[in-house]
């Protein structure tokens, strides 16, 4: 079952613009990835698929049969649609799971939900919550299946148990997701939302959308390509106009002294044979050739112009820390040691974390990633170097969200003014940047980005992330990971985001079981 949307519009009641505006989109069936920055309107396009918000105009068709011509919104009973949020169990978690369907039940065996989770779902985590809403999303069967952001918070062995639930799935999937290495693996187009007016010189100011036949990675790719070619084009157009300008000015000189030699004005009224030159030169049109050639070069700036005008400019953002140094380079040495706490313990060897130290830390949820990082950070404590240190945790608590906003407001006017830079690099946008200034909350993504542009101000020996993709969108995504590549201090990052790590770190430890000696980390 195909999707058909036709000359969509949409806006919210307190916004003074369009979000969609004579939007058109069709999306076949399989998967498909919707990416894009945040407030570009992904959720809302789920939303207004399933029928959980109604378009200002136009329409939105899913397939042929049950979608009359004209009916706004989805075919009843077609669409199901997955929120992020799990806290809440499925309103069909019971009668599904106890199903006499074995197609139905079958989607519970191979994301291993078991009758026991059930009884103790306020107690799940949040893989566990998210296993559960897909296999009942699954056992529904619908012919569209939307998910937004399945896979936050998710470690790799529960991302790849649904990604290949959902790789069986035989109706039309969208996805709103930022993790490559999922998209990738699930879907074979991206569709990437943007707004234009942020993207191009002279756009509107509404949503529009660039579609590619490829998983995201790769239409990630494209699209910075295309940026940079109609980017170039434009600037090679604009320079041959101001060339073509150049020599239609100098051209216009010439046919001035052109002019001034013609001109009997300086010329004795007794000095005939002069004024028999001059009129000799005028019949035969000797100088005219100098006006002809500006007049043709006339039409050629004309032509370039029009030509330049006709490509759509990319806008282009800087990215990166706007530093030049953040860091100490002192190393810290952690011996071999078994960390415990209670029956849990984990046993570590001797490492040496130095400058340029950037360790993807992976493992399995409750593997001991944190009972690592916590140790680490305590023995900067404990050699009193506490200052030197940024934990920027995967849940950050109100008192620190307090903390965060009274270091912003003591900072000198300079200083805020760097941070804001640096926000910007990172892919906040300038409206979310006067909301900052404005003291207005910030969505848990931004708050990450405020605390490592805090942080990057003042020396560094280590940077401890755990999960920082997880809220961001593609575009901050990114961002982030080019501006840590790029920076020089120790870092330790905990994430499921593979591509993320790929791109950012040179060394990895794996938290992991092992059979003889419980809990162990691995430096591979």
């Amino acid at each position: 079952m195909s999707i058909q949307i036709t000359k969509l519009n949409f806006s919210y009641p307190e916004s003074n613009a369009n979000l969609f505006e004579d939007f058109s989109l069709q999306i076949a069936e399989g998967w498909t990835c919707v990416a894009g920055s945040n407030g570009c309107g992904k959720s809302t396009l789920l939303k207004l698929i399933a029928g959980l918000l109604v378009p200002d105009g136009g329409k939105i068709l899913c397939g042929n049969a049950g979608a009359k011509a004209g009916v706004v919104g989805p075919a009843a009973g077609d669409v199901l649609y997955c929120a992020q949020e799990t806290s809440e169990p499925p309103e069909n978690l019971y009668t599904a799971f106890w199903s006499d369907d074995n197609e139905a039940r079958k989607f519970f065996s191979r994301l291993c939900v078991t009758e026991e989770m059930l009884e103790r779902y306020e107690t799940l985590s949040g893989g566990e919550k998210k296993r559960i809403q897909i296999a009942c999303a699954l056992a529904e069967r619908p012919a569209v299946l939307l998910l937004d952001e399945p896979t936050n918070h998710l470690d790799a062995k529960t991302a790849r148990m649904i990604c290949e639930a959902l790789g069986d799935f035989a109706g039309t999937g969208i996805i709103v997701s930022h993790d490559r290495a999922f998209a990738d693996s699930l879907c074979a187009r991206t569709v990437y939302l943007y707004n234009e007016a942020a993207a191009f010189a002279g756009g509107r100011d509404c949503v529009v959308y660039d579609s590619y036949p490829c998983g995201l990675t790769k239409a990630l790719e494209l699209r910075q390509s295309g940026a940079d070619q109609s980017r170039g084009q434009w600037e090679r157009l604009n320079a041959k106009a101001a060339s073509e300008r150049g020599r239609s000015a100098a051209l216009e000189a010439q046919n001035q002294k052109s002019k001034a030699r013609l001109s009997k004005k300086a010329i004795d009224s007794r000095d005939h044979d002069a004024q028999r030159k001059i009129d000799t030169a005028r019949i035969l049109g000797k100088d005219r050739s100098t006006g002809d050639a500006k007049a043709r070069l006339e039409t050629q700036i004309r032509q370039t112009e029009s030509e330049r005008d006709s490509v759509k400019k990319a806008l282009r953002r800087k990215e990166g820390f706007a530093l030049s140094q953040s860091d100490y380079s002192k190393p810290l040495a952690v011996d071999e040691a078994v960390l415990e706490v209670g029956s849990y313990k984990l046993k570590i060897p001797r490492v040496e974390i130095k400058r340029g130290s950037k360790i993807a830390l992976t493992g399995e949820n409750g593997a001991g990633k944190s009972l690592f990082v916590r140790h680490v950070i305590s023995l900067l404590e404990k050699a009193g170097r506490a200052n030197e240190v940024l934990y920027l945790p995967q849940e950050i608590s109100d008192a620190q969200r307090a903390a965060v906003f009274r270091e912003l407001d003591g900072l000198e006017e300079s200083e805020r003014g760097e941070v804001l830079s640096t926000l910007y690099r990172l892919g906040s946008e300038p409206e979310r940047l006067e909301g900052l200034k404005r003291g207005d909350n910030l969505s848990p993504g931004e708050l990450r980005k405020l605390m490592i542009a805090l942080a990057v101000q003042k020396p560094l020996s280590l940077l401890v992330l755990d999960e920082p993709t997880n809220h961001m969108d593609i575009t901050s995504v990114v961002a982030l990971e080019n501006a840590l590549a790029a920076l020089d201090c120790a870092m330790i990052v905990v994430s499921h985001d593979k591509t993320f790590l790929q791109k950012v770190c040179n060394a990895s430890f794996v938290a992991e079981r092992d059979k003889d000696q419980g809990k162990i980390l691995v430096i591979q």
